[in-house]
């Protein structure tokens, strides 16, 4: 029965942009069952492909999502998906950008505080190099994790003296990634060089 709608009528593209959007906000089925008006069991059989939803179904959805229901001519439709991939792209390094921006200010916070904690220093350092090096990062669950270090820093600014050692192992762990993510980047292999040089000794 699962996905013998969805393939009948050809809605996987509608159903996995729906599943996306949602999973893109961090919201449940629940939280999105609010905010549209539908149940929580309507939109898991929309987004199985186990329902048919009616066109005023998938503009209730579109619009808590904050995504736009178009009609697009065929002959454009490549034109039109490269265009939403490119700002898609653009508006995904702009938040990466700012919130490596804001990583790296926490964690100069934290160090201040801080000055004999390696890992701290660690993490600040390696925010810093990444920062101008946002074009390149790549990751399926980068943006999630680069969250999770912004509310471990805001923590080890807000937590109680006594509660601060029960989290140290979650800075070590972060040090230790970002210096690998960033030597990733700074020591990958450079694009070939062509067979000619105008370089002097050659």
């Amino acid at each position: 029965m699962q996905n013998k709608i969805s393939k009948k009528y050809g809605l996987e593209p509608l159903t996995d942009i729906v599943r996306q959007a949602r999973v893109a906000k961090g919201w449940s089925q629940r939280d999105l069952s609010a905010r549209a008006n539908l149940t929580q069991a309507q939109i898991s059989r929309i987004e199985n492909g186990e329902a048919d939803p009616q066109l005023s179904t998938m503009l209730q959805l579109a619009r808590s999502l904050d995504l736009d229901l178009q009609l697009v001519p065929r002959s454009a439709l490549v034109a039109v998906e490269a265009a939403v991939r490119s700002a898609e792209e653009r508006s995904e390094e702009r938040t990466l950008r700012t919130l490596l921006t804001t990583l790296r200010r926490l964690a100069e916070e934290a160090r201040a505080i801080f000055p004999e904690r390696e890992d701290l220093a660690s993490i600040a350092t390696s925010l810093r190099d990444l920062e101008p090096l946002a074009t390149a990062l790549r990751g399926p669950n980068l943006l999630a994790d680069l969250e999770r270090l912004r509310v471990n820093l805001q923590g080890i600014l807000t937590y109680p003296l006594a509660e601060r050692p029960r989290h140290a192992q979650a800075y070590r762990d972060a040090a230790v990634w970002l210096k690998a993510l960033r030597n990733s980047l700074l020591h990958r292999p450079h694009a070939e060089r062509p067979a000619y040089s105008l370089d002097d000794e050659d």
